[in-house]
């Protein structure tokens, strides 16, 4: 259990790396602060997703590549010029972007271009915890570190949409009536469920569970009592659960 000011040697990454963000709870947030982490260490990063995200905002990332593989030249020149891009399909409707193909971003990834590929795998609708549906998420299986996130601001508060993203499906994995507190137990359940969050990992993935937002947990200390009784209830699916504050 860790609170990390830097993420670089709690995640304990590898000199090439294809990250996957999954969960609720500032996955967006955490994709570039990490990002920016690694720029400063003068690596090679492109942040993107397979399914939809907000366009960047000023400062967390210095260049939006918008198209497919048919694009290669130009996301190898505005790799080499920032260190750090953006890449999406496409724009979408309500300001969104639209995430890649899997075979690009294989194709991407294989190219050997980038030293970091994170990857924006799941949507949350902004809420804080979420239990994906059978179409999400939306993993890479080239992925070598599988991050499922939540976000601790949702503990005591009660199981509806105004706070979960498919409350119906948490309250299915976890056991939690509808309109009830989000336990404590209940995350740690969601957290290690294959249908929950390890929803997508597969063997040969490093699998962290990040507990998010520990600046919002709504008493003292329940944040490190999540991750250790996430750590009773893993397999050795999960390599380690890192407490982080935004």
């Amino acid at each position: 259990m860790i609170t990390p000011f830097s993420l670089i040697n709690p995640l304990g990454l590898k000199e090439k790396e294809l990250i996957s963000l999954v969960g609720a709870g500032g996955k967006t947030t955490l994709m570039y602060a990490l990002a920016a982490e690694l720029l400063s260490h003068k690596s090679k990063i492109i942040t993107t997703t397979t399914t939809k995200i907000f366009p960047p905002e000023p400062g967390q990332s210095p260049s939006l590549i918008l198209g497919g593989m048919e694009i290669f030249s130009k996301i190898k020149k505005a790799l080499a010029q920032h260190g750090h891009i953006t890449w999406a399909a496409g724009r979408a409707v309500g300001n969104k972007l639209d995430g890649v193909s899997l075979a690009d971003l294989s194709q991407l990834w294989s190219s050997g271009l980038t030293d970091y590929l994170i990857v924006e795998a799941d949507g949350s609708a902004q809420k804080p915890i979420k239990a994906p549906n059978a179409d999400e998420p939306v993993v890479p299986e080239e992925t070598t570190l599988f991050i499922s996130v939540v976000g601790l601001s949702a503990l005591n508060k009660p199981l509806n949409k105004d706070i979960a993203f498919r409350p119906e499906i948490i309250s299915r994995l976890t056991g939690i009536p509808m309109n009830s507190p989000i336990t404590l137990e209940g995350i740690a359940r969601l957290m290690v469920h294959p249908e929950g969050g390890l929803k997508g990992w597969l063997p040969g993935m490093r699998a962290v569970i990040i507990l998010n937002q520990a600046d919002m947990e709504p008493e003292p200390g329940l944040g490190h009592r999540l991750a250790g009784r996430i750590e009773e209830l893993a397999n050795d699916k999960i390599s380690k659960v890192i407490i982080r504050g935004i």
